[in-house]
């Protein structure tokens, strides 16, 4: 009987083990996700500041890009 409640109780602080572990992969995985959705939020803002102080020049990057990738596809 002793074996067995041995055995319960170091289940008991693995499964415990574990489960804290697992929250502070999500924790972590939480904060980096916010912080990579920060991070493009940012650079979508910079893209519109570029796009809307040179429009033209967007409107040319925006061609060859096309244009490139139209004959990497060919």
């Amino acid at each position: 009987m002793a074996t067995t409640t041995t055995a319960k109780e170091s289940a008991a602080k693995t499964q415990e083990q574990l489960e804290e572990t697992a929250g502070a992969i999500k924790n972590n995985a939480k904060e980096k996700l916010e912080a990579g959705a920060e991070s493009i939020q940012q650079a979508t803002k910079s893209a519109e500041n570029v796009i809307r102080e040179r429009p033209l020049l967007s409107l040319g990057c925006a061609f060859l890009a096309g244009w490139a990738v139209s004959k990497l596809i060919k």
